[in-house]
């Protein structure tokens, strides 16, 4: 009986902790490469550090994916409270870019890729529709 008591007490911490190690993980993982990198040329200001570790984008990849799947295990690891401030906390960032960033840096990007200038100011006033909505919903539930 103390045996099963110990297994399951194990298995839940393990639970606990393996988002933590993914997390410290993939930390680990980008501030190694930034090191080698740096290792490399010394000299080389903090731009050029970080554009000759996203050259080949693997490693940054790797890290970046191994801190999202930790924050997505955490995240379906907490409690049913947790899951919904965090997501409302998510859902008000997301409007907060699309009110601020949308009309600015979104249709900056958008200038890029699209010709067709009316298309990326539609684009950028949907997103800053789009961001209001949102917003005044999250608003009026609280």
């Amino acid at each position: 009986m103390a045996k099963r008591r110990a297994d399951r007490f194990f298995k839940k911490s393990w639970r606990r902790i393996v988002p933590l190690l993914l997390i410290i993980v993939g930390i680990g993982i980008a501030v190694i490469a930034l090191i080698i990198v740096w290792q490399q040329n010394p000299a080389a200001s903090p731009r050029t550090i970080i554009l000759n570790l996203l050259d080949p984008p693997y490693i940054i990849g790797a890290a970046v994916g191994l801190m999202v799947i930790g924050l997505v295990a955490a995240f379906f690891m907490s409690s049913k409270e947790t899951k919904k401030r965090s997501l409302r906390a998510f859902l008000m960032l997301l409007a907060a870019f699309l009110v601020f960033g949308g009309p600015t840096y979104l249709m900056y990007i958008l200038k890029e890729v699209i010709t067709s200038y009316s298309l990326v100011v539609f684009l950028g006033l949907a997103s800053f529709i789009v961001g209001l909505v949102l917003f005044m919903r999250l608003i009026k539930e609280k």
